[in-house]
């Protein structure tokens, strides 16, 4: 039983990896392939660690974040606000959302807000009544550079909109505002949280 458990969950690692590396070769030349595909294996990788260590029960929030923006540490605090209550993510959400900071942290430090030196983000999450408890957890950029919509959809893109609400069973705002990103996921707290 034990076996079949790990083969499953390898299995379901192995399906994230192949959709991370046949969505990052698109339309990229090997050097940024290999440097795209290692930062998101990293990043899959803190997901994972936290996963094995909490015994596959989901993840804290906060301790996610910290996790997914462990190269930014020093801005946490500063230029990165982090504020929500303590919730635990299911093993399924904790992977997806895990995927989602590392794409938007990343994607900050390029064009966006962390991409300057007073540019900041903002990470808070909440729950609330909608009639039902609902789960919801926003990034907002501010003070960033002037950005503009990528013209093509990408990986990160992907990340952030479908593969985040299919784990969550959530509903994604996502867009470009002037100075850099905002993304707000919501979903039903039954599907997203675990609540052991």
């Amino acid at each position: 039983m034990l076996m079949a458990e790990v083969n499953h969950r390898s299995k379901n690692l192995l399906s994230v990896v192949q959709a991370m590396v046949t969505q990052s070769a698109r339309g990229a030349d090997p050097q940024s392939f290999a440097r795209h595909i290692s930062d998101r294996l990293q990043g899959l990788s803190a997901s994972q660690d936290l996963l094995i260590k909490n015994e596959w029960g989901g993840i804290e929030l906060s301790e996610l974040v910290q996790a997914q923006l462990s190269h930014f540490r020093d801005l946490i605090g500063l230029r990165i606000l982090i504020d929500g209550p303590t919730v635990r993510l299911t093993a399924a959400g904790s992977q997806a959302m895990g995927m989602a900071l590392h794409e938007l942290a990343t994607n900050a430090a390029k064009y966006g807000s962390l991409s300057n030196d007073h540019g900041r983000v903002h990470i808070s999450w909440e729950i609330h009544e909608d009639p039902k408890p609902r789960f919801s957890i926003r990034w907002v950029e501010e003070g960033g550079p002037v950005v503009e919509a990528p013209a093509r959809k990408g990986f990160g893109h992907l990340v952030v909109s479908r593969i985040a609400e299919a784990a969550l069973g959530a509903k994604v705002e996502w867009g470009i505002g002037d100075h850099g990103a905002y993304w707000r996921l919501s979903a039903p707290v039954e599907d997203a949280l675990d609540r052991r």
